[in-house]
């Protein structure tokens, strides 16, 4: 039985199909796609309002076989894209995490490594949404979502990632077609960014971090995730609050993708999943430890003081 939803996503992509063709199937809307994809990732639920992860990879995703030289997280020149960090007078008491499915993942291990009573945090909300992106806004629209979740949550700072589902063909401000990878590809998807960051500028959320995205174990992946996080480097540095974080060569050695690697207390595992985009649960770990000392150094996280006990005093 041929799979709809996903043979249209495939022919909006298709090097072979007429112009037309493409751009019809382009415009359609992939609600069986997001349960087919919904299906695959069904390890990832929200619970009580708490993004969790209950499954988890096979023995042989995980297994810590190969013991390689932890290589410090360097940036190369290509990708040399981290934004000047803006410091916050005051530690944040509310956070709010958003994105497509890798901040499902990303979502946790925050979580995991920021507990709230440590930091006197009042709030940390993760909300994801998968198979969406800034690209298919006719399938889930972010810009209203984000509206309606800052409303809601009156977050202090906000993390968001975008681009796992956004390697595809696209339709610019004015319905033009455009196939992946072209000038007007690229032009018409830093519009959508710089767009999402207007409306960012409306609210008063502090700070913003933009998620970077890791090298991968997947080619295609790495012939987008540069683009993307270049488009999200450029676009932070026209609007203040906005930070990007340059994660590139953080599943690197000698530039090129390792699927191993060491978190903070030097336990190795595999940091990435077999699809190329979503980090596994220490991957993500290891991204999240960044972004915490990052916050720690700029004063976004302050850990409450604690009472001496008596062989202290």
């Amino acid at each position: 039985m041929v799979n709809k939803p996903l043979f249209f996503k495939s022919l909006a992509s298709s090097k072979i199909a007429p112009k037309e063709i493409k751009q019809a199937a382009q415009q359609i809307k992939l609600e069986g796609f997001s349960k087919v994809e919904s299906d695959f990732w069904d390890s990832i639920k929200e619970i009580n309002g708490k993004s969790q992860i209950i499954a988890q990879a096979k023995a042989s995703d995980i297994k810590t076989e190969t013991k390689i030289q932890k290589k410090p997280v360097t940036t190369s020149p290509k990708q040399s894209f981290t934004s000047p960090p803006v410091k916050q007078l005051e530690p944040a008491k509310r956070f709010l995490f958003l994105g497509d499915s890798i901040m499902g993942f990303l979502g946790v291990a925050f979580e995991n490594n920021v507990k709230k009573s440590d930091y006197g945090l009042e709030q940390i909300k993760v909300f994801y949404k998968i198979s969406t992106g800034l690209n298919r806004i006719d399938f889930y629209d972010w810009y209203s979502h984000t509206r309606e979740l800052i409303q809601q949550n009156n977050p202090d700072v906000m993390v968001v990632v975008f681009g796992g589902n956004d390697d595809q063909n696209i339709l610019d401000a004015n319905k033009k077609f455009h196939e992946e990878l072209t000038p007007g590809w690229e032009k018409a998807y830093e519009e959508r960014v710089e767009r999402y960051a207007k409306l960012l500028d409306e609210y008063p959320v502090k700070k913003v971090y933009w998620i970077g995205h890791p090298i991968s174990n997947v080619a295609r992946y790495n012939k987008f995730f540069p683009i993307f996080n270049r488009i999200y480097q450029k676009v932070s540095l026209v609007h203040p609050k906005i930070e990007f974080v340059d994660y590139w060569n953080t599943f690197a050695v000698n530039g090129k993708f390792s699927p191993i690697a060491a978190d903070s207390t030097g336990r190795k595992a595999r940091v990435r999943y077999n699809d190329g985009l979503h980090p596994t649960e220490h991957g993500a770990k290891i991204m999240m430890e960044i972004l915490k000392k990052r916050m720690i150094e700029e004063g976004v996280l302050r850990a409450k003081s604690r009472p001496l006990t008596q062989t202290q005093k």
